[in-house]
């Protein structure tokens, strides 16, 4: 089935909700898994194959375990990047606004390729970011320039072994810079596969104009999540009746 841009985007709301996201993090999450599916990087299947964890997950945020000059390092605490996310980017932001540049590495902390959103949406600040992680065979990087729209995204042959979950974020004023010290920590070789800022333009434009193809068992579930919400709403209203 089809749905509309803002169709879906209540949906996951109300569903994230029914998750028990709170309200920050559940219109954060929804606009991570919208933007990954609108750009083409398949955000409804990335949100399906998560959401068994999503069941058990009890949506706590990162610590904070080492904070020094321009370097953090957090522990997603085996949560979701639907949670972690924006805390992350906005810390490794407030580092280079600081130090002049920032790096952050968060462990233990799962659906990192939804981050997308978030860095787009800090590159809007007039901050130039660079994300890596690895998955199994695979390793995955995203480079925004300040002020752009759309990340350039590629995908690399790994043979480095990633049982902590990591997701790494650099972040300067100049993304040529920020390249440089990403090439300094980390040397993935040439990409396999990139994924232009064109392309998903072009991806965006047309689930604008004709819909957003969603399975209709995910719609489903979706739909069961937000009955979560309703009962609870029903419910307390009865409570309060009469007060």
């Amino acid at each position: 089935m089809r749905v509309s841009r803002n169709e879906l985007t209540a949906s996951l709301k109300k569903a994230f909700e029914g998750l028990g996201f709170s309200v920050g993090d559940y219109q954060d999450a929804a606009a991570m898994v919208i933007w990954s599916e609108m750009h083409g990087l398949n955000g409804l299947q990335q949100l399906q194959d998560a959401l068994p964890s999503l069941y058990s997950c009890l949506c706590l945020h990162a610590k904070l375990i080492r904070n020094d000059d321009n370097y953090a390092l957090l522990n997603g605490q085996s949560s979701s990047i639907l949670l972690c996310g924006s805390q992350t980017v906005r810390l490794a932001c407030a580092l280079a606004r600081q130090q002049g540049s920032g790096q952050v590495q968060l462990d233990n902390c799962h659906n990192r390729r939804f981050i997308a959103q978030r860095l787009v949406s800090a590159a809007q600040s007039d901050s130039a970011l660079v994300a890596y992680w690895v998955e199994g065979d695979r390793a995955f990087k995203l480079s925004v320039e300040s002020g752009a729209k759309q990340p350039i995204y590629s995908e690399f042959a790994s043979t480095a072994i990633s049982a902590d979950q990591s997701l790494m974020i650099f972040v300067g004023n100049d993304l040529a810079a920020v390249e440089a010290k990403f090439s300094a920590a980390i040397n993935p070789g040439p990409p396999i596969e990139t994924t232009s800022p064109d392309t998903m333009i072009n991806s965006y434009n047309d689930m604008l104009e004709q819909g957003i193809e969603i399975d209709d068992n995910l719609w489903h579930e979706l739909d069961n999540l937000v009955a979560r919400v309703l009962v609870e709403s029903t419910e307390s209203s009865r409570a309060g009746a009469g007060d």
